[in-house]
Order: C-alpha cells, then structure tokens, then sequence
C-alpha cells in the first residue's frame, strides 16, 4: 500500500468514512505518477483501468485530499498565456518548493532553508504561526538561457 493510500486510509477511519475502490485506485495513480499531474491526467489512466469512473469522482478526491493536507493544489503554468490549471503534488515527505522554466516548462523542485528562516521571521514580527508555505519561482532553465544566446 503506497504512503498516500496508507494516510488517506487513516484520516477517512477518523472521520467515518470509507476507502473505496475508486478513492484507492485515484490515490495510488498520483502516488506511481509522481511529478505534477493535472486532475485530467489522472482521469484519463484511471478511466483507463475502470471505464465506470466519472471525473467528478476525481475532483472531488483530489480536493479531499487537499482539504485533508495530503496534496497540494499547485499552479504551475509557465507562461502567462498558457492558462492557469492546477496541478497535484503530494504534500510529504516534506515541505519543497518550485521553479518553473518558462521556457520548456520544466519544473523542478527545491528546500531551501531560507524561506524556513522568513516563515520563523515573518511569524515572529507578526505574531502569527505560520503553518506551511508554498513558493513558485518562474525564469529559464539553463537549457533554455544557452538557447535564448
């Protein structure tokens, strides 16, 4: 069973709820597909091994899941044309942020103990906890600055 399926299982117990073959097989889908998958990405493998799946079933998921903190719902469109739809991101194993190439559209993820510092600073000289933070930086790739010359 992967880690999301696992933590998913737990919180439904918690609140009364039921891990149905939907739920399970919508849950291990983002958890083999890794990257950013759109909610139609997920649909259409899902779709692909039960014909009976409706996408609001897994809209509805995926927003579970983000109300429950086990995904984030993540824009990471890389131009400003390109429109903005979410993209899913498992939550753990911890905090990490992104960077968007604007170029190729590649994203990769980054920690960095510096945005932890800001959240410890702007919690300090607001009074205020800071639970999580989420960063997107948006530039080009290496790749695509050699190409631009």
């Amino acid at each position: 069973m992967s880690r999301l399926v696992a933590q998913a299982s737990g919180i439904l117990r918690q609140c009364g709820g039921r891990m149905t073959t939907q739920r399970r097989l919508i849950l291990g889908t983002l958890d083999e597909m890794g990257g950013h998958p759109t909610a139609e990405q997920i649909y259409r493998i899902v779709r692909a091994q039960d014909p009976s799946i409706n996408p609001s079933t897994v809209y509805r998921t995926l927003g579970w899941l983000a109300e429950a903190g086990l995904v984030d719902a993540r824009h990471l469109a890389p131009g400003r044309s390109s429109g903005r739809r979410e993209q899913f991101d498992p939550s753990f194993p911890a905090e990490h942020h992104h960077f968007v190439c604007t170029g190729c559209g590649k994203v990769v993820e980054f920690a960095s103990p510096h945005i932890e510092r800001a959240k410890q600073e702007f919690s300090h000289t607001q009074g205020v906890t800071v639970e999580r933070a989420s960063l997107t930086l948006y530039g080009l790739c290496a790749a695509c600055e050699i190409a631009k010359e």
